[in-house]
């Protein structure tokens, strides 16, 4: 009896050891944390000795000032570009022309890393994966450069002027201990190409091929460098990408509110759309825990938009409208503002929901509004959204509007996740030569609009 109880109390200390074991995925793929920061992207300069020559007036014709971009968030991305050992291990093939376990993977389509990505993070309930950006790659491999890099570090560096690729981490990392961000394969940026040289500060959101960086290992000096904004596929099979990493939070960090600081013009979390494809100067100001929204000059408009982006969520906030004063919250937006919308306009369809930059399948009315609205008054708004293809329900006052299950998802680039946008309309006046709409009654002169009580719950 004694033996037996000694069995069960060792088996009861095994379950413990095992409920408490971290679960390790079986892909080691090492991460380097990028911290918050800003770089001016496409800079162009070019110089010629002799000022007046007609080579020089070109040149000075063709600079390019470039434009900032901020990375408001810090992220993990890979040390190293994905090797043929780890695609094995997540896709059981490999599909790379020149073989070896330490090799980058090649002959990798967007698709195809996107399928890669999707199986990892099957695999790790712990994080999510995703390929970076454009301009967080640039970032990360700038790594506080201010200017382009010289042949001779690009050298050092990248894996360039060869005949087959070469094992990950072999030449010089770059100052924040990433390596072969130039050089070696091109890698996948999750962005849409734009038919340009250079990006666009808005990134496009409708083409048929993706963002290539970094060049290769049959590139040389003239297109390894930070700068290069290729398009896919490329040659294929001197391609491959590097992924980045991000923790799931527990049910306690995802439960947040964002807290608005008195201040005259900022909001923390918060910042106003670094487009004009909502207009370009909206008034934005805190007034005793209020935002307060108003076109700025009269006529043009703009979005508030939060820092972080959410995919399942629940959205309470409270709004007061003046009559002739058209907005909307924005849900799972884009930069540029493309988003599911609950609309917001007095007199108007307050609480319908339709697509702003595209259009949605199934559209919603909020046909019992008026029976709970306080005209002029502060109302409440409760917003649920949740999967892939999202399920969107609103509520007013207290009261279902309704809830709506779109039988696909509506984004151009198919996006899971977006930030919260609160509108501010622009207005115009009717164009014969354009035959645009009238919408100068849209914003009446000195309306405004107030936002209080902003709580985002993550589910």
């Amino acid at each position: 009896m004694e033996l037996l109880g000694k069995k069960i109390f060792y088996f009861f200390i095994f379950l413990i050891g095992c409920a408490q074991e971290p679960v390790k995925i079986p892909v080691d793929i090492e991460f380097v944390k990028i911290e918050p920061g800003s770089f001016v992207y496409g800079k162009f300069q070019p110089t010629y000795p002799k000022s007046d020559t007609v080579a020089a007036r070109m040149a000075k014709t063709d600079a390019m000032p470039g434009f900032t971009v901020t990375i408001p968030e810090s992220f993990s991305i890979g040390k190293y570009e994905v090797t043929q050992a780890q695609w094995k291990k997540v896709m059981n093939t490999n599909p790379s022309y020149f073989k070896g376990d330490s090799l980058p993977v090649q002959n990798i389509s967007w698709n195809g890393a996107q399928e890669f990505i999707s199986k990892l993070n099957a695999m790790d309930p712990s994080h999510t994966y995703r390929l970076p950006t454009e301009f967080e790659w640039e970032y990360a491999a700038r790594a506080g450069a201010a200017d382009d890099i010289s042949w001779d570090e690009i050298r050092g560096q990248a894996h360039i002027s060869a005949d087959k690729p070469d094992t990950v981490g072999s030449k010089k990392p770059n100052a924040w201990g990433l390596y072969d961000m130039l050089g070696n394969v091109w890698e996948w940026t999750s962005d849409i190409y734009n038919e340009k040289i250079f990006a666009d500060q808005t990134p496009a959101i409708a083409g048929s091929e993706h963002v290539l960086k970094g060049s290769s290992f049959v590139g040389d000096v003239k297109n390894a460098t930070y700068m290069t904004h290729a398009a896919g596929p490329g040659n294929g099979w001197d391609v491959g990408f590097r992924v980045i990493r991000a923790r799931k939070r527990n049910r306690a960090e995802k439960e947040s509110t964002i807290t608005l600081r008195p201040l005259s013009d900022s909001i923390n979390g918060w910042h106003i759309s670094r487009t004009t494809h909502q207009g370009t100067t909206p008034e934005v100001t805190i007034n005793n825990g209020e935002i307060v929204m108003k076109q700025h000059p009269f006529g043009q408009g703009g979005v508030l938009l939060t820092n972080k982006k959410y995919r399942d969520f629940e959205l309470s906030i409270e709004v007061k409208l003046d009559s002739f004063c058209n907005s909307g919250i924005f849900l799972r937006s884009s930069e540029s503002g493309q988003a599911y919308q609950v609309e917001l306009a007095e007199p108007g369809g307050t609480g319908s929901l339709f697509g702003e930059m595209m259009r949605i399948s199934t559209p919603a009315k909020a046909e019992k509004k008026s029976a709970v609205w306080k005209p002029g008054g502060w109302n409440h708004f409760r917003i649920r959204m949740t999967g892939e293809v999202p399920r969107i329900a609103l509520w007013i006052n207290g009261e279902l509007m309704w809830d709506v299950a779109q039988p696909q998802n509506d984004f151009t680039a198919g996006a899971t996740e977006g930030m919260i946008g609160l509108q501010t309309h622009w207005s115009a006046t009717y164009s014969e030569a354009s035959k645009a709409f009238d919408m100068s009654e849209s914003w009446r002169p000195g309306a405004e609009i107030r936002f209080r009580n902003f709580l985002i719950k993550e589910l």
